[in-house]
């Protein structure tokens, strides 16, 4: 028996066929539900709201040579989320001064004395405007990571 020459060609399309057919047909939509469920709970274990990352989240299926990969779209902040940050100092850059509401009994420290008599009362807090603030940073949230140790784990 001779095999035609295009054999192993053949085989690695057909391969790399079955791979992305089962990507875009199930792994993508269980990749994206998975990561949606790991950033909520990471939302709701440090009272964040993280709408903004579950808005623009989008999960893709990308065949490039002999590889196809499932490929997670976020925005620019999930990255910070993700990786977590150390204690640092915000600027106001596009503007002159970064405003907020400054809550009690939230995750930070409640706002002092000077905060309450100098800034009104507004919602939850009192409605601040300052030129810099010194965050506790983010914890690592992971879900980036751990949800595709998932999926490769469930797709091996």
């Amino acid at each position: 028996m001779e095999l035609d020459s295009n054999f192993e060609d053949d085989l690695r399309d057909a391969i790399l066929d079955a791979g992305e057919e089962h990507a875009a047909d199930s792994l993508a939509d269980e990749y994206e539900a998975l990561l949606r469920e790991k950033i909520e709970a990471y939302g709701s274990q440090h009272d964040y709201d993280v709408s903004t990352l579950l808005a623009g989240l989008s999960v893709e299926v990308d065949r490039t040579g002999d590889a196809v990969r499932l490929r997670a779209r976020l925005p620019d902040p999930a990255l910070l989320f993700e990786r977590g940050t150390a204690r640092h100092e915000v600027e106001a850059k596009n503007a002159d001064v970064l405003s907020f509401i400054w809550s009690e009994g939230g995750r930070g420290a409640d706002p002092p004395e000077w905060v309450r008599e100098e800034y009104e009362r507004e919602s939850d807090g009192w409605r601040v405007f300052l030129p810099s603030v010194e965050v506790e940073g983010l914890p690592e949230g992971r879900f980036i990571r751990d949800t595709l140790a998932e999926i490769r784990r469930r797709a091996s």
